[in-house]
């Protein structure tokens, strides 16, 4: 799958896609990017509608996205794996990342935890195995397999948890880490006072996107661990460092699979 594909469907994962401000932050021209998005469309991952895009009705099945989970992801999910294992209770959150740890955690023979997530997708990948998973009441958004809102939050209080695991969408070490939905930004607030430890597992990547326009939900003092690949900027790393947080990066081997 071309890179810029992909891309596009990572930002079409937590929000609807407007064309003139995807444009300009893939660097492309509109041109450019409705052919990508009709390419996609033909494929059944994406569906075009006014101004936009969404992602397609078939792509919210979470096994039905394989191009989403990479070696690479993989690759984060192992690192974040031998950093905080064994551990009794984590919550995981949404994101094709910690989606991939959750898969992980479904073929690995560890200790029994207790696992809570708002996300369907990971509920989904936990199924049948030995670990206890709970799934978070809420409202489902529009766009993706998670709960959100006020029900999703007053579940919290009934968990003390030792690890919450959430991606990002995008990230600065003078800003934190940050999404595009106020709603599951007021829920990972939320999670960083009913667990021990924060963990932050996300691509290099994210750090080179305008956090200003998101919604933060953790600042970097507020992150014990950030799993990601070597492609970090060393500035950065050695910035959120001195914040005291822990960095991981690992990139995939080569010629690695996770089927």
């Amino acid at each position: 799958m071309h890179a810029r594909h992909r891309k596009i469907l990572e930002m079409l994962h937590t929000d609807r896609l407007y064309i003139p401000a995807a444009a300009a932050e893939l660097g492309v021209s509109e041109m450019t990017l409705r052919r990508d998005l009709r390419e996609l469309e033909e494929q059944k991952l994406v569906m075009m509608v006014k101004g936009g895009a969404i992602m397609h009705p078939a792509r919210y099945e979470p096994e039905k996205s394989p191009m989403m989970l990479t070696p690479e992801k993989f690759a984060l999910a192992e690192a974040l794996y031998d950093e905080i294992m064994p551990a009794e209770r984590i919550f995981i959150g949404s994101g094709f990342t910690a989606l991939a740890f959750a898969k992980l955690l479904s073929r690995r023979r560890s200790g029994r935890m207790t696992i809570v997530t708002n996300s369907l997708s990971a509920a989904a990948s936990l199924f049948r195995a030995h670990h206890r998973v709970i799934l978070l009441g809420g409202e489902l958004r529009e766009n993706s397999l998670e709960l959100v809102g006020s029900l999703a939050e007053r579940n919290l209080a009934d968990f003390d948890m030792d690890w919450m695991i959430a991606g990002c969408d995008s990230a600065s070490a003078e800003v934190g880490f940050c999404t595009r939905d106020p709603d599951l930004a007021r829920l990972k607030q939320r999670l960083l006072g009913a667990a021990g430890h924060a963990a932050i597992i996300t691509e290099s990547t994210k750090f080179g996107l305008d956090a200003r326009k998101e919604y933060a939900f953790a600042a970097p003092y507020q992150v014990d661990l950030l799993v990601t690949d070597p492609g970090l900027d060393p500035g950065i790393a050695a910035s959120l460092r001195k914040s005291g947080m822990q960095l991981v990066m690992r990139a995939a081997a080569s010629g690695t699979s996770w089927r």
